[in-house]
């Protein structure tokens, strides 16, 4: 589109993309409220799950108590930390045991025995049945039990207060008469003081149950956790339907763990006292044997100052390590001068001297042999090089350098000597220094074992005379802070939690679905997921038509249908601009996105305007143009390409409106690729250019064939039709490849079959586009009324309100 039109373009509404399609409130209620009466009815479907849920779940209470757990030291007289560690009598490790020892089964069954809960009464209901504690209409006797491990229960019918029915049996039996049930003797004992009028049903349940499983049902319920990590104090906690249970059964625990710590505390301090006289008297040989282990080591080892050892040879090999440095120096030094000495360049050139080099005879022969050079130098100032003086002395010369190369060569030899000597040296103290640790070592494990022996020794003769002290007077160790009473607080079911849980349950649900399915969509159902994927221009959109018929404009309707042609027909002019006889070509991605129907009515809209309008059924292998307005079939375009037909006889009138004209495409080829190929077709579009104002080209679908690509250099703009509920999204991907890269002169595109739901934001055009001025669309009395679908008006109801 030019740049000078985008402008214009954009003012008219089918350019506008990020203003023109932000998503309001009111579009987005509109566009799931259809999905209100699922909301509405999951809603109703979980509140009444969630009422039934609290009506009918057992009611539960928790009872609490505290019990504060005292440090077994206090009582020692003392506290020591050594002692904590060796016997992991800790006050951490303390709480974590004593948390277990009341959880533990043995506890419990003490307990379960105490409360008398072996035998479990329970009042049946119509749905659930109601524990009775601590008091029931009868007593259970068991008079003889078969077999002690087998849980047995019985269902009583009571009958009146004298008699009862025993497990649906017909025959009645008294209170207080023994029966037989499965090889037990049983008795029912009336309670008088427990009336059956005040329970719900005459029917109950009795069930008696070994002790382990009686305890077991009693640690399910009961919780131990300690209040914070710096406290001893244990809050206790059961909970059950019935709170005096709770009650009974905590307070009933505390008094068993009470007796069971004096119990404890006694065996273990007399477990303690024959643990510390064995050790005593293995301690005193181990430390008899470890005086003498030290001693017997110092002497073979000759280890009485390991320290000033040590630091003895460190010092040794540290002037080592400067003195090898200092050679390595020095051994370079002589290497340099022997290369100096060789090389033929420097032969009448002085020895460098002053280099760390001691050695007096090497220094005597370097400084004769500077002397000669210089005195050479001296006298070939005067007198020519192959003087006889001359001559003597560059003999002279070369003797000295032959003696200094010789002095250098030996002063090497005696570097080498003295460097295979130091490091024998080196190696000696290395041994001597690696020895050192292990002596060390040797010497600190014993001395560590024999103070190890001391002061186990002292530790445990003092801990002797505590522990006798402590078993003397021994209590419990154990605090009741708060006893446990009844009612407790109620637990489950929680009114609140439930009603919240089910309430979000019953949103999430056909919130998730909704999603699901939104998912799920893989195709086109609104304007603003075109805008999202591609930048090509919306030139407008068509709403969904109920006419069986394709020709839906003519010149007199009011219909809304016929508006939505008249708007695009405006917008068109802005994508034309000022062409002389434009070319428009339609296409679409593929087959039944209502291209033809699009191309008869926008031929029909512009023929309204008086300008001579031509539709040319380019779509040869599936042509519907001729079909659509009810024509009969003659010669067409195909039959002109290949020389049968004349441009006269091609053109069909449509008598339906004025000035249009339909070309059919004739007989259909083998091969309509290369027949749009044909330099015929040059001559009929030039033809027709010059016959009509303006050209329609109906054309085969885009993303099928390439008959639309081999028509674009025909056309002067391009309408490409989407579908709505047709086209996929992932096609809007090729449309967006398309329009960049510009293989479709004018791209614009043009929405559909436009139906008025909730998933298209509320209406046609309503509060977005080109009839935001016009009361929302079609409904705003503008236009004549069109018949729709009973949804459709249901929803438009629904927008009015």
């Amino acid at each position: 589109m030019p740049e000078h039109l985008n402008d214009i373009a954009s003012q008219n509404g089918f350019y506008k993309k990020d203003a023109a399609w932000a998503i309001g409130p009111k579009d987005f209620i509109m566009k799931y409220f259809r999905y209100l009466p699922w909301l509405v009815l999951s809603l109703a479907l979980f509140m009444v799950i969630a009422y039934t849920k609290i009506r009918y779940t057992p009611q539960i209470f928790r009872v609490q108590s505290s019990l504060m757990i005292q440090n077994d030291q206090n009582n020692m007289g003392g506290k020591d930390q050594r002692f904590d560690e060796l016997f992991m009598n800790q006050q951490s490790a303390n709480l974590s045991n004593e948390t277990e020892i009341l959880r533990s089964r043995p506890v419990l069954q003490r307990v379960a025995r105490d409360l008398g809960v072996q035998t479990v009464y329970y009042n049946k209901g119509k749905v659930r049945s109601s524990l009775l504690y601590p008091d029931a209409p009868f007593e259970m006797r068991v008079e003889q039990l078969i077999d002690s491990t087998m849980e047995f229960s019985l269902l009583v019918k009571v009958l009146n207060d004298k008699q009862f029915l025993l497990n649906e049996q017909k025959t009645p039996i008294a209170f207080g008469e023994s029966f037989q049930l499965g090889g037990n003797r049983l008795l029912l004992a009336r309670n008088k003081m427990v009336s059956f009028h005040s329970y719900g049903s005459a029917d109950f349940i009795v069930t008696w149950m070994p002790l382990p499983e009686a305890a077991e049902s009693l640690v399910g319920n009961l919780k131990v956790a300690q209040g914070n990590d710096q406290s001893t104090i244990l809050t206790l906690s059961f909970e059950n339907e019935n709170s005096n249970l709770g009650r009974d059964a905590l307070n009933t625990l505390m008094a068993v763990y009470d007796t069971l710590t004096v119990e404890d505390k006694t065996r273990i301090a007399n477990n303690t006292l024959k643990f510390i006289d064995e050790r005593l008297k293995n301690l005193k040989d181990d430390l008899n044997g470890a005086q003498g282990n030290l001693e017997y080591f110092m002497q073979t080892q000759q280890a009485y100052d390991l320290e000033g050892q040590a630091k003895s040879y460190q010092d040794i090999l540290s002037e080592s390590s400067k003195q090898k440095v200092d050679r390595e120096i020095r051994m370079n030094v002589v290497d340099w001068l022997l290369d100096y000495i060789k090389d033929s360049k420097n032969e009448f050139n002085t020895v460098p001297t002053n280099l760390g080099i001691q050695e007096p005879a090497l220094l005597q022969l370097v400084s004769e042999y500077n002397r000669l050079q210089l005195q050479r130098d001296a006298n070939l100032k005067t007198t020519q090089p192959d003087n006889p003086l001359i001559v003597g002395l560059e003999g002279s010369i070369e003797k000295v350098r032959s003696n200094i190369y010789q002095a250098l060569l030996n002063v090497k030899q005696a570097y080498l000597i003295a460097e295979r000597n130091m490091d024998k040296q080196v190696n000696e103290v290395k041994s001597e220094i690696r020895s050192l640790p292990g002596k060390s070592l040797q010497k600190v494990n014993i001395e560590r074992q024999q103070r190890i022996f001391e002061e186990l020794y002292s530790f445990l003769l003092q801990k002797k005379l505590e522990t006798s002290i402590s078993s003397a007077s021994t209590i419990s160790n154990s605090k009741v802070i708060e006893p446990a009473t009844s009612p407790g607080s109620l637990v489950s079911p929680d009114k609140k939690k439930i009603y919240i849980l089910y309430i979000l349950m019953g949103l999430l649900l056909p919130t998730g679905a909704i999603a699901v399915l939104e998912m799920l969509r893989d195709k086109v159902s609104n304007r603003g997921e075109v805008e999202k994927r591609t930048q090509a221009p919306i030139l407008g959109e068509i709403g969904h038509s109920e006419n069986s018929q394709t020709l839906v404009v003519a010149r007199n309707s009011r219909r809304f249908i016929s508006e939505q042609f008249r708007i695009i027909r405006t917008n068109l002019q802005y994508v034309v601009g000022k062409k002389d006889k434009p070319v428009i070509m339609v296409t679409s991605s593929f087959s039944g996105e209502g291209k033809s129907f699009i191309s008869t009515n926008m031929g029909a809209v512009i023929a309204l305007t008086g300008k001579k309008t031509v539709i040319m059924e380019f779509d040869i292998r599936k042509p519907k143009i001729v079909s659509g307005l009810d024509l009969k079939r003659k010669v067409g375009i195909t039959n002109y390409i290949i020389g049968r037909g004349e441009f006269e006889d091609l053109l069909v009138k449509v008598d339906e409106v004025e000035n249009l004209y339909v070309i059919p495409c004739g007989p259909i080829p083998p091969n309509p690729a290369e027949l749009l190929l044909d330099p015929k077709l040059e001559e009929l579009m030039h033809k027709v250019r010059e016959y009509f104002d303006v050209v329609i080209m109906d054309t085969a679908p885009v993303g099928l064939v390439s008959d639309a690509i081999n028509l674009s250099r025909f056309a002067d703009c391009t309408l490409y039709i989407i579908r709505q509920g047709y086209t996929f999204r992932k096609q809007v991907g090729m449309i967006e490849e398309l329009y960049v890269n510009k293989k479709l002169p004018g791209l614009s595109l043009l929405l559909n079959d436009v139906k008025a739901d909730g998933s298209y934001y509320g209406g046609y055009y309503g509060g977005y586009g080109y009839y935001a001025g016009y009361a929302y669309g079609s409904e705003s009395g503008y236009f004549e009324d069109e018949k729709r679908s009973k949804r459709t008006s249901w929803f438009r109801k629904m927008w009015k309100q």
